[in-house]
């Protein structure tokens, strides 16, 4: 056999070769569905249902994302004037920024990404349950929880989610004795300056501190301890 025949050998088992893959990765694309997600539908509806001219009302609105329209709206601000200010950004604010996808579509925007984060911790919800609504997948939902957790408490950990200071403990105090009539109290009714018959067994014990022959709550004991 000449080397021409070699040659033509080879050149015959490479077109086999490259053929069998072709048709192995036309099979894993007809195997794979695309799901067509209306992304753009999903989020003007949103905006008329929640934020646009005429939205629905404020107590419908807490119901569905547990806290107020105002409360959810500066979340949002915070995290794109974020984006805006900050360069180079963290991986989790990274994720908000607006830009095309790997299909050239937009992707999701900022208050849709918050709104899917939100939905998931108010009704302990699996990723995919909003999908219909939202037209958000699995894998978009559920990084979206995880950087938006993230996100607040880079956001908001310096003013709200520190411990308690003097003024703090004063103006609690304040506001639970105008509230309740019971000077003192920083917490649960039936366990802050109680006899034991009025508070839950399950917590009998949990609360007492050793300066004070009366039940407190814990919230009281750290920031006495660590003022």
């Amino acid at each position: 056999m000449s080397d021409l025949d070699d040659i033509a050998d080879i050149d015959l088992v490479m077109q086999l070769i490259n053929k069998d893959q072709q048709m192995q990765g036309e099979s894993s694309r007809d195997s794979r569905k695309a799901i067509n997600r209306e992304r753009d539908m999903a989020e003007a509806r949103l905006m008329a249902d929640y934020f646009g001219p005429s939205p629905n009302p404020d107590y419908y609105f807490r119901s569905r994302y547990r806290m107020n329209r105002s409360l959810f709206l500066e979340i949002v601000q915070g995290i794109e004037i974020y984006i805006e200010t900050h360069d180079p950004l963290p991986a989790h604010f990274k994720f908000f920024v607006v830009r095309p996808d790997a299909t050239s579509l937009m992707s999701f925007s900022v208050i849709m990404k918050c709104t899917s984060a939100i939905r998931q911790l108010a009704y302990d919800t699996s990723p995919d349950a909003l999908d219909e609504y939202l037209q958000m997948g699995e894998h978009c939902a559920r990084d979206c929880l995880d950087f938006f957790t993230i996100c607040i408490i880079d956001l908001f950990t310096s003013e709200f989610l520190r411990k308690p200071n003097v003024n703090d403990i004063r103006k609690l105090y304040d506001a639970y004795n105008r509230i309740h009539g019971l000077p003192g109290m920083l917490g649960s009714i039936d366990c802050m300056h109680w006899e034991w018959i009025n508070c839950p067994k399950a917590w009998h014990g949990q609360f007492g501190r050793g300066d004070k022959k009366y039940p407190t709550i814990m919230l009281e004991a750290v920031a006495s301890y660590d003022l």
